[in-house]
């Protein structure tokens, strides 16, 4: 099994729920040898009340996190599956063997490392139907991609605040569909862009590109692909993706400076390199 983490919003609707969860156990779930599902619940009203800045908050609850996966897999070999998190709580997931997990060893390990409200919980869950749970649906599959483009984006220096044409890919197995999904999309603010053609699938060889002008950050990016996927869920189709035109930060351009310089140093001391 490989790392391979996704991360998702998933709207119920009691609440907004903030999932991250290792994809990568997907293919070989259930492992048999590990049938107790582990909760660990931190309660957040009290942390935020004493955490001067959100920025601190982030960096607390992430170096809890690392101890407690780090302890956790020392201790009891548990398998850290994913963690949810919402306005007032954040909890963690593992799967470890059966009945190897000590109350006891938590709370004195905890005492050490957390000061504020926290709750712990072991159940059976032979089938791991939890683990199943925080497996995202077809639509949270493209919120997981949506947040790898935009973690490439930032990444790469682009200011995802700043709005410019963002454009999506729509494929459609029937051509009259295909028209007759316009005037909605055109209703909701998007342009048509005939000039761009698209590129068929074989099980959809009718695509349609479209744009509209807006930001690319995460919550409006997935906005816009809720939003899509609901207007063409009653035809035989497909949405295929988005792109746009990077905008480029001022620190992002200081760091492709830097970085073109160096090359250019590297280059110079090392004629050899390509």
């Amino acid at each position: 099994m490989t790392d391979e983490w996704g991360f998702y919003e998933r709207l119920t609707e009691s609440e907004q729920m903030r999932i991250l969860v290792n994809i990568g156990y997907k293919s070989e779930m259930p492992l048999a040898e590990y049938s107790d599902l582990l909760s660990v619940t931190l309660n957040l009203y009290t942390v935020r009340q004493t955490t001067q800045t959100k920025k601190a908050l982030i960096v607390q609850l992430e170096l809890f996190e690392s101890k407690l996966e780090k302890w956790a897999s020392g201790m009891f070999n548990a398998k850290y599956v994913g963690r949810i998190n919402t306005s007032t709580r954040l909890e963690f997931y593992y799967y470890v063997p059966k009945g190897v997990f000590s109350a006891d060893a938590f709370q004195e390990w905890m005492q050490r490392e957390w000061t504020f409200r926290a709750q712990q919980y072991v159940k059976d869950d032979a089938g791991w139907e939890f683990y199943g749970f925080l497996l995202p649906n077809r639509l949270e599959e493209l919120f997981v991609h949506n947040a790898h483009m935009i973690y490439a984006l930032l990444h790469k220096g682009d200011n995802i605040g700043q709005p410019r044409n963002v454009y999506h890919w729509l494929l459609f197995a029937q051509a009259e569909d295909r028209t007759a999904v316009e005037p909605t999309l055109r209703q909701l603010g998007y342009r048509i862009e005939k000039e761009r053609p698209g590129e068929p699938d074989a099980g959809y060889p009718f695509p349609l590109v479209i744009s509209r002008f807006d930001d690319v950050k995460l919550d409006t990016v997935n906005e816009r692909v809720r939003e899509l996927y609901g207007v063409i869920s009653d035809y035989d189709s497909r949405y295929d993706g988005w792109g746009s035109t990077m905008r480029i930060s001022s620190t992002g351009r200081f760091r492709q400076n830097v970085k073109r310089l160096l090359n250019t140093t590297l280059r110079r001391f090392h004629p050899g390199r390509r």
